[in-house]
């Protein structure tokens, strides 16, 4: 992918087993090789690697780290529990989702916060977290056309995936409601509170609940509750 860009992909679907695998690699990578390593779904790029190996010994390398990287085994991951407001004056395709399921507000909300979402890996915008795990019951094609300005905080859903919008973004998902969280800071040491084989778990809270949540993000009063992942 051009003379210092190496790109890696694989044949398969995402899952956790294989997320745990693409990690492990990118560990080995990082041991042997100077270089900004990004993972997706199924693939793995290294950025500006610093070798004077030539193409051929670099691929045969990189064959040799993949074929022997045993999958990592248990990790300490976090279950985080992520606030959202799915009133319609957030959610505000929630509605047009509703009549597209053919169902109610009150089944996307329960069916939304039910899954236990893996996150995968963070792209599209800095703190933007692509996770696994939406119900396929709330399946729906991406907007034709993707709205100008997806505000701060948005929770939404397009194709396969859920997500959240981390800044304001244009964005072609359906917004079905906002947490008042911040989900991209940096000035903390680790800008996002989230990383990849975390988990998220969404609950819902009302719109007086969204109010209080913003007032004590503000005075620096409200912790995101996470957990230990303990199974």
């Amino acid at each position: 992918m051009g003379e210092k860009s190496w790109g890696i992909q694989w044949k398969c679907k995402p899952s956790r087993e294989f997320l745990q695998f693409l990690l492990a690699v990118k560990k080995q990578l990082a041991i042997v090789y100077t270089a900004e390593i990004i993972h997706t779904y199924s693939e793995i790029l290294l950025k500006n690697i610093e070798s004077d190996e030539t193409p051929l010994i670099l691929e045969a390398r990189f064959r040799e780290i993949i074929k022997t990287t045993i999958p990592l085994g248990f990790q300490e991951h976090k279950v985080h529990h992520v606030p959202v407001c799915y009133d319609t004056v957030f959610g505000e395709d929630i509605l047009l989702l509703a009549d597209t399921k053919k169902c109610t507000i009150k089944e996307i909300v329960e069916i939304h916060t039910a899954p236990l979402y893996t996150v995968y890996f963070m792209g599209f915008l800095p703190g933007f977290p692509y996770l696994e795990g939406l119900d396929e019951r709330l399946y729906i094609e991406r907007k034709p056309i993707p709205k100008q300005k997806v505000i701060k905080g948005s929770v939404a859903i397009g194709g396969k995936q859920t997500g959240i919008y981390p800044q304001d973004s244009p964005g072609g998902w359906y917004t079905i409601g906002h947490s008042p969280i911040s989900f991209f800071d940096v000035t903390k040491e680790r800008f996002s509170p989230f990383i990849a084989g975390d988990f998220i778990k969404f609950y819902a809270i009302d719109s007086q609940e969204h109010t209080v949540i913003q007032e004590m993000i503000k005075a620096e009063t409200f912790e995101l509750k996470s957990e230990i992942y303990a199974k």
